[in-house]
């Protein structure tokens, strides 16, 4: 059996649930260990170990004691599935520490995914954050398998495509959901964000402000939840122009960003990990053919500017507002029709050619080995 670890639940993570159906297609059992964190709501199952502490996501070093007992707590359903696994994935540093130290102990086979380096996505500076940096590299060195979400990636975690063997696997849908038209445009901008609702570094509050000082002319349509979901929560109860819709699945969501003009997927460079991004967002909408509004300097930005897909803009309202005061129906028509003919033309056999494919390959090797 193999393993699953990550401070998150699989319910919402459609790149964990690509690897389910990648076993699931060869015929390989598994079991995922996650933690519901905020109040966070999902769906019970057998192959579900779930720890539930109300530890707010984004409280850094005051959820210290909470971070501690979810490391005990991995550790104990690791040791009480140790007869039946031959494979633990762990997902990023927080999980990975506690997951390699068990296979070391008992001859299992560790996998590292790095979703996002974990320094950079806690603010975590200075010392100790060139501690995690190294310890992480570290890890993923030493990992039977590390997997990373994009070829900038490797870079960034200081590794080497030859010498250490890591699977590149992009952050494509788990399913392709057939193209739907545009909604009609009548000067009304429907923007849509899924996705984590992460504070400061993903321009939440700056596109709640054009809502506020735009009134008429754009809807903000957010589904997700984290540590703006009390914000963005607020804004819909005072203002008509924000919809909130808590947390969705992967294809719940997507379907909701099926009736939007425009998917917005901002990623401010105060993250250092927004230098590296490799974000769902921006393989969503080429798949459901609409534009990206995305940020300048970062993979996406550059993807988008490149393949005219969607629109890279400064970071801050001022931008926003320009870019609002300028688009039309033909832009966003443009947008969403180049968006759609790069998915068929590149990713629509992605998930077939590579989870299932190369994923399953590796890991079907793993467990021979053990």
């Amino acid at each position: 059996m193999i393993v699953f670890v990550r401070s998150y639940l699989c319910d919402y993570d459609a790149r964990i649930n690509k690897f389910f159906s990648s076993l699931e297609a060869k015929g390989h059992r598994y079991a995922f260990i996650g933690w519901a964190r905020g109040g966070a709501i999902y769906e019970p199952h057998a192959r579900k170990i779930i720890h539930r502490s109300d530890a707010p996501l984004g409280a850094r070093w005051r959820n210290l004691f909470a971070i501690l007992m979810w490391q005990i707590f991995i550790f104990r359903k690791l040791l009480a599935l140790r007869r039946r696994t031959r494979i633990v994935q762990c997902v990023d540093l927080d999980t990975a520490l506690v997951g390699y130290f068990f296979c070391l102990l008992f001859g299992k086979k560790f996998v590292f995914d790095i979703y996002d380096q974990y320094s950079s996505s806690r603010g975590v500076t200075g010392l100790a954050g060139c501690v995690m940096n190294r310890l992480e590299t570290a890890l993923a060195r030493r990992a039977a398998l590390c997997i990373v979400a994009a070829p900038e990636r490797l870079e960034q975690h200081g590794l080497d495509p030859v010498r250490d063997t890591p699977l590149v696997l992009e952050n494509v849908p788990p399913f392709d959901l057939p193209p739907v038209p545009l909604p009609v445009f009548e000067g009304v901008v429907d923007i849509g964000f899924f996705g984590v609702l992460e504070r400061q570094h993903r321009g939440i509050e700056t596109l709640l402000a054009l809502c506020d000082r735009h009134p008429g002319k754009v809807r903000l349509h957010v589904a997700g939840y984290g540590a703006l979901q009390e914000m963005v929560a607020l804004h819909a109860q005072s203002n008509p122009s924000v919809m909130f819709y808590g947390p969705l699945s992967s294809r719940a969501g997507l379907q909701l960003m099926q009736r939007m003009h425009v998917m917005a997927g901002l990623y401010h460079l105060s993250n250092p990990n927004h230098k590296y991004a490799a974000p769902n967002k921006y393989y969503e909408h080429l798949m459901l053919g609409r534009g990206l509004l995305t940020t300048r300097d970062t993979p996406p930005g550059k993807r988008v500017t490149r393949l005219g897909t969607g629109w890279a803009l400064d970071e801050g309202l001022i931008p926003l507002e320009r870019w609002l005061k300028d688009i039309n129906v033909d832009e966003l028509r443009d947008r969403a029709g180049r968006a759609r003919m790069i998915w068929n033309i590149q990713y629509a056999n992605y998930l077939q050619e590579h989870y299932m494919a190369h994923y399953g390959k590796r890991i079907a090797e793993l467990v021979r080995e053990v």
